[in-house]
């Protein structure tokens, strides 16, 4: 017994070792890339930078396959860009053959200058870069870069993937809040400022010209603005204590202030916010006074009304108040094993105004008692609710009254009194078990379970490599449908999904179902 365990031992100390060798590069030039990380991941990380000409070693390693990544400020990796340009990560394998080549995709840059009617430049113009973007089978216009414009009226905005962007002008809100007594400033002149405009010089993104990026691009442009005029908006606020007074702010639909000047009296609660361009925006008050709601002295007192301003807005009239309270009940139906807690994460997204978001979880942890337990002071708008478990089992229902949250939004009017929200969890879903084939052969895809009766809750399950596998399926009937590139398609859009239902395989999901599904995979369509 004891010569074979000393047998053992000497053949793991003997054990060969060996090295991995490779470069990192520019995947458009070719070039070599220096001080790129380099990470060796398998039985224990390692690190290394790449050499000046973009050499790396890993050494001491043992027989096996090992992932490779590489990542450098100003470039991105197979990983970070979705694998779209830099293919999938390298898998090598040691001993190696050959030395193992990193690719990583340069940074695409967009800068220039902007200039008013004369050719002077603008300073201090906030820029934002923008791109369609695909979040959980919705597009969206999201923004991915921003700059602010130089004495010079410069600005640059750098990291940007390969792809399509529209560069948005805009003047941000940078002014003061200055508290008068005895009345305000009258407005004395028309005023003139810059509104939003898109490159290359029009009012929204439906006409505005892309930027295309390459990787490694730099586009230069350069853009012209006129004038538009500012308008003034003024009232008063109802509700909040002359000594501790009240805040006031005027808000885009992103949730950013735009206010640059703001006058306020407290003894009077009038407003004034001067210099406001054309566009929708929601007006928001807020104060704080601990002998309204002496058990919550730190919950503040708000109100909010949407308007759209295209003249002077005066006599505007805001009620403080604690706004709408929302309740959330749970229906827990999932067995209890020992002291566990099935916990629920409920969001209210704003429809409008991103700003205006809440989100719970509920039952918050233990020691956690300063946690919300309702959503509190809702404006009024309209809200899409979303309801998702942190652990097992799905969301059987989520009403609001009589709204069917899994398909409708909420409406939430200024005074109402909205019902609680219900949300019933349960376990006993069914699992599904997908192949997706290419012409009979297993192919790698994404797959959606379309939803036709609840289009917001599909769900998507993947990427996978020729089987995708999901427990806990909320019970009822889906559409199988395998397609490359769902992440990047509007599948939660009817419209969008009617081309790839036709070849989609439909089941009847009931509760404790086992399923097994064989869908051929769907190549999407450029749009």
């Amino acid at each position: 017994m004891c010569s074979v365990l000393a047998a053992a031992i000497a053949a793991q100390q003997t054990e060969e070792k060996y090295e991995l060798r490779g470069k990192v590069v520019n995947l458009t030039t070719g070039a070599p890339v220096a001080n790129a990380l380099v990470r060796l991941g398998g039985s224990g990380d390692q690190v290394h930078f790449s050499a000046a000409d973009g050499a790396f070693v890993f050494t001491e390693l043992s027989r096996g396959n090992y992932q490779l990544t590489a990542a450098k400020p100003g470039y991105f990796n197979a990983a970070e860009l979705g694998q779209a340009y830099s293919g999938p990560p390298e898998s090598q394998s040691v001993p190696a053959d050959t030395d193992a080549v990193l690719k990583l995709t340069p940074e695409g840059i967009i800068y220039g200058t902007v200039e008013n009617e004369s050719g002077q430049p603008i300073e201090e113009l906030s820029v934002r870069v923008q791109t369609w973007q695909i979040s959980n089978g919705v597009k969206q216009l999201g923004v991915v870069g921003t700059a602010t414009t130089d004495d010079e009226g410069q600005f640059r905005v750098a990291e940007l993937r390969p792809g399509n962007y529209f560069v948005n002008f805009f003047s941000g809100g940078r002014g003061g809040f200055r508290v008068f007594s005895g009345g305000l400033p009258k407005k004395v002149q028309d005023e003139q400022g810059y509104g939003s405009q898109y490159y290359p010089g029009v009012p929204d993104v439906a006409s505005a010209t892309s930027v295309r990026i390459h990787p490694g691009s730099q586009v230069q442009i350069t853009q012209k603005l006129k004038q538009q005029k500012l308008y003034e908006v003024s009232g008063v606020v109802h509700g909040a204590s002359p000594e501790r007074g009240f805040h006031i702010s005027l808000n885009d639909d992103d949730g950013n202030t735009v206010q640059k000047s703001v006058h306020v009296d407290q003894k009077t609660g009038e407003f004034q916010i001067a210099g406001v361009l054309e566009g929708t925006y929601m007006l928001m008050a807020m104060a704080w006074d601990p002998a309204i709601l002496p058990s919550e002295p730190n919950r503040p007192l708000t109100a909010a009304v949407p308007i759209h301003v295209n003249r002077d807005l005066n006599g505007l009239v805001l009620m403080l108040g604690h706004g709408a309270n929302v309740d959330v009940s749970i229906e827990d139906e999932i067995p209890v094993h020992g002291e566990e807690v099935h916990q629920v994460t409920v969001s209210l997204v704003s429809k409008s105004f991103q700003g205006m978001s809440q989100g719970l979880l509920l039952p918050p942890p233990p020691g956690a008692e300063h946690m919300p337990r309702q959503f509190e002071g809702i404006a009024p708008g309209i809200y899409e609710v979303e309801a998702a478990p942190n652990g097992r089992g799905y969301v059987a229902s989520l009403r609001c009254g009589d709204v069917d949250l899994m398909r409708d939004d909420l409406t939430v009017t200024a005074g109402a009194t909205v019902p609680p929200i219900e949300v019933t969890l349960r376990d006993d879903g069914a699992s599904i078990s997908v192949q997706t084939t290419d012409n009979g052969q297993p192919a790698s895809a994404n797959v959606l379970l379309y939803s036709e009766e609840y289009p917001k809750k599909s769900i998507v399950l993947g990427p996978n490599q020729g089987n995708a596998q999901m427990d806990n399926i909320r019970p009822g009937v889906y559409k199988v449908v395998a397609l490359k590139g769902l992440r990047e398609a509007e599948f939660r859009d009817a419209e969008f999904m009617q081309k790839y239902l036709v070849q989609a395989k439909e089941v009847n999901l009931r509760p404790g179902d086992k399923v097994t599904v064989q869908v051929e995979v769907q190549a999407r369509e450029e749009e």
